[in-house]
């Protein structure tokens, strides 16, 4: 019923456009597809549910797949890639060929009940295959970015590290275009796996939020957040180092940990773990003076935006996507990864002058505002999206006993 809804109040919406009217074509139709519910602010971070309402506010989207993993096939990939190290298990859990598969079926199931025609695929990140049709792919990271810079997120080997990486060959080649949250997975995808230049753009990526609250002028405490899962590869053994020192010098400083229990506790660190209310979240971010995140490797953290739209400056090290998101010494301050004593330094001398923190943090807002918000990404990708329209028009094929179109998608073969 919801595709169903979506697809009717789609076509009402574009037939009521004058200029399609005029031009006598029909607009460029749109299937999402992700994996995680595409409907849910919070699955797969938020990025399907506010790409795609971005998408819908300017496009036709006539439906949109969830080809997420169904309970059984949940049980099943669970007990196929089990590992007595919890983080090792997680990788091996997403990263394998049972579950490309099973979810590979689940996406081609979900577009086959969809009843309205489409012409294009846009599917989220490439950890499965709905058919030839996949005409635009968006991703944060390739599996090659991985090897080279996370080596931990691998847990394939031999031949099935070689069956990914064929895989996710084959979903670049067959798309007619990729879009990348970052340059780094743009260069990747040049670079690692030869895909022409032209059928890649970087167009970043926006916080996931409807709407953004407003910004007080309540004084911040001398607070320190992190917030992040992975507590390694996000740099928390360097953040506490660099804490130590920060409280030699500046004892009223206080660090508070969200998403994880590995930080260890000492003075003034307060380890609060996983934080599912989005309000008590939200009363963190107001409170602390600055957002810290030292990642070693860390393709396109959303959480980095997720503090700016929260007025807060951002002391980050310089990897990956992060200077496409922190203006250094505009919105935040860059440091090298592993670099304690620097990230120390950036630390306290935010502390040390909450006016020029505080004005960080208002450039950081009205960054997301005017440059990383879902508006602006879909901005960047218009051109490549508009120029398909006359691609697919010439492949559409027009059923005369239905007196319908039936949209044949461009990629694949």
């Amino acid at each position: 019923m919801k595709q169903a809804a979506t697809a009717q109040a789609a076509t009402d919406h574009f037939f009521a456009d004058e200029s399609y009217r005029q031009r006598g074509i029909m607009p460029l139709r749109l299937v999402g597809a992700a994996s995680g519910d595409p409907y849910n602010p919070h699955s797969v971070s938020g990025v399907p549910r506010h790409l795609f309402d971005a998408l819908e506010r300017r496009y036709q989207m006539v439906g949109r797949v969830n080809a997420a993993l169904v309970p059984w096939q949940h049980y099943s990939v669970a007990v196929a890639t089990f590992h007595p190290s919890r983080p090792h298990w997680r990788e091996r859990f997403w990263k394998n060929e049972l579950a490309f598969q099973f979810q590979s079926r689940n996406g081609r199931a979900s577009l086959a009940q969809i009843r309205a025609p489409y012409d294009v695929v846009f599917q989220i990140h490439a950890l499965f295959r709905t058919t030839a049709v996949p005409s635009i792919v968006y991703v944060d990271n390739t599996h090659r970015q991985t090897l080279a810079g996370w080596p931990t997120w691998n847990p394939l080997r031999g031949r099935a590290l070689a069956r990914w990486l064929a895989e996710e060959q084959a979903i670049y080649e067959r798309a007619a275009h990729l879009f990348t949250m970052g340059e780094p997975a743009a260069e990747s995808l040049r670079a690692d796996y030869g895909i022409p230049a032209e059928r890649v753009t970087n167009v970043g990526g926006g916080a996931n939020f409807a709407t953004l609250s407003n910004l007080t002028d309540a004084v911040r405490e001398p607070n320190i957040l992190f917030v992040g899962k992975d507590w390694r590869r996000k740099g928390g053994e360097v953040l506490i180092a660099a804490f130590r020192r920060v409280r030699e010098r500046f004892p009223e400083a206080r660090l508070q940990v969200v998403g994880t229990t590995e930080a260890p506790s000492g003075p003034g660190i307060e380890v609060l773990g996983r934080v599912a209310d989005r309000n008590t979240l939200a009363e963190l971010y107001a409170r602390a003076s600055i957002f810290c995140l030292p990642s070693h490797f860390d393709p396109f953290p959303l959480v980095l935006m997720e503090a700016m739209a929260s007025g807060l400056p951002c002391v980050a090290s310089a990897v990956c996507g992060i200077p496409e998101i922190v203006a250094d010494g505009e919105t935040g301050v860059l440091v090298p990864p592993g670099d304690a004593e620097s990230l120390a330094d950036a630390l306290l001398r935010l502390l040390r002058q909450p006016a020029a923190a505080r004005a960080m943090g208002v450039a950081g807002r009205a960054r997301i505002e005017q440059h990383l918000s879902w508006e602006r990404v879909i901005d960047r990708m218009a051109p490549v999206l508009d120029g398909l329209v006359p691609v697919v028009e010439a492949r559409r094929v027009v059923d005369p006993r239905l007196h319908t179109e039936i949209g044949i998608c461009c990629g694949g073969d």
